[in-house]
């Protein structure tokens, strides 16, 4: 099990580029790809049959959405 810090910042003190680079963080973390990378693929359904436990870090990323939309 991986050891995560955490943060102790309210979303709603994030600035739209802030919370954007906090966002690209926790995917480039977790999935290791680009926070615009996992939108285009979530947007287009990519994860849509998957099961989020199935693949180690997605339930994080799909969590953090909201720091974007």
């Amino acid at each position: 099990m991986t050891n995560r810090a955490t943060c102790d910042v309210e979303v709603g003190q994030l600035n739209e580029q802030d919370a954007l680079e906090v966002f690209n963080g926790i995917a480039r973390r977790e999935l290791g790809i680009s926070g615009s990378e996992f939108l285009r693929r979530w947007d287009t359904g990519t994860y849509q049959t998957t099961d989020r436990d199935d693949i180690d870090g997605l339930s994080e990323v799909v969590a953090a959405i909201s720091l974007v939309r």
